[in-house]
């Protein structure tokens, strides 16, 4: 089997989603992270805490000379500078996240008065890191097919890929639910409104959930938060609108959105981001058999619509009036949830180890 080494900034579920069958099929799996993944520790055959840039290259250069492979994770995607700089060991970057997904050109071009002003530029789409990185790796790999598209077509790139949505582990599935709760429930990212910068962080307002908090409070319609925050200046302005859930730890998570009705993809208004999302929270609610309603996100709307797991509405209004289809959904849900388990796509992810591992073979030969 495959000694595979995992080099990520945050160590996201999206790792430990691929490493656990790995792992159950006999891989070595290493990890390399600034941020220990409490209750996935012992998943890998070893794990390394670097605090820095100077741990990440010498615990690259420590593994060296026993990888197969190295499976760098963005954000931040300069892993595979790193890796390429040490050593000649395959390299491919999983690509969670771009800035390209985040604003478009047209965006860029309204915003970018206003940020010159400041003399700097604080909104953008091309990065040379991640142009770089990208084009460097000897395979990529996508959550999502439109995602991947969209990348690889802005910066041209021409090497092998994969897309491996964010499925989840048998072992995640839920079925012991906890108490009822109702309601709408969202999982994820939250940020503040943030007007007076119009940087970079307008490309983040996909993930600005205040109005349509707003809108669920004025019909009565409960909105719960699983975010991964607890500060006074969110719950200020969030907690007359929304239930707000401390953060939870991911297994716990999983078993607290059974409780509810609904899961969120997508936001009120339209954005880049949810564009293209093809995002873990889908495939969570999923796994906790949580009926998912998508309102602006249509990557997620076309496959929960395919598969009967969820609805696809314009507006919270559309949401209230169909609100007992969950009941019907959750049936259908259920019943073909299994289909999406990561042990049943994990092949996919071997089998490109395996083809960049020859490519490289073949190249150095």
């Amino acid at each position: 089997m495959l000694n595979v080494v995992m080099v990520s900034g945050h160590a996201c579920i999206r790792v430990h989603k691929m490493v656990t069958p790995l792992v159950q099929d006999g891989y070595k799996v290493h990890l390399l992270t600034k941020r220990i993944p409490p209750g996935f520790t012992n998943f890998y055959y070893s794990l390394t805490y670097c605090e820095g840039l100077a741990q990440y290259l010498d615990t690259i250069d420590l593994h060296a000379a026993t990888a197969d492979i190295f499976h760098c994770h963005n954000e931040p995607s300069w892993f595979v500078t790193a890796v390429k700089e040490r050593c000649d060991v395959p390299v491919i970057l999983d690509v969670h996240d771009s800035f390209l997904g985040r604003v478009t050109d047209a965006e860029v071009e309204m915003l970018m008065p206003k940020t010159k002003e400041e003399g700097e530029q604080k909104v953008f789409r091309y990065t040379s890191e991640e142009r770089n990185n990208f084009q460097l790796a000897d395979g990529l790999v996508f959550p999502g097919q439109k995602f991947a598209d969209m990348v690889c077509g802005a910066y041209k790139l021409q090497q092998p890929r994969l897309v491996l949505p964010s499925y989840l582990p048998r072992a995640f599935y839920q079925y012991n639910a906890p108490g009822w709760l109702g309601g709408l429930v969202y999982e994820g990212r939250v940020d503040l409104p943030n007007k007076k910068n119009p940087g970079n962080e307008y490309g983040f307002r996909y993930a600005d959930y205040l109005e349509l908090a707003k809108q669920c409070r004025a019909i009565n319609m409960d909105f719960n938060i699983y975010a991964n925050r607890h500060d006074e200046a969110y719950i200020n302005l969030y907690n007359d609108v929304a239930y707000l859930h401390p953060p939870h730890p991911y297994s716990e998570l999983l078993k607290s959105l059974q409780s509810h009705d609904w899961g969120l993809v997508g936001n009120i208004m339209s954005t880049p981001e949810w564009d293209i999302a093809f995002p873990n929270k889908m495939f969570e609610y999923i796994a906790a058999a949580v009926p998912v309603v998508a309102i602006n996100a249509p990557e997620c709307g076309a496959f929960i619509k395919e598969h009967g797991f969820g609805i696809e509405v314009e507006s919270i209004d559309e949401l209230a009036s169909r609100w007992n289809e969950h009941e019907q959904v959750r049936k259908t849900l259920i019943k073909n949830r299994n289909k999406f388990i990561m042990e049943n796509h994990i092949s996919k992810l071997k089998n490109f180890y395996k083809t960049i591992i020859l490519d490289s073979i073949r190249r150095a030969s």
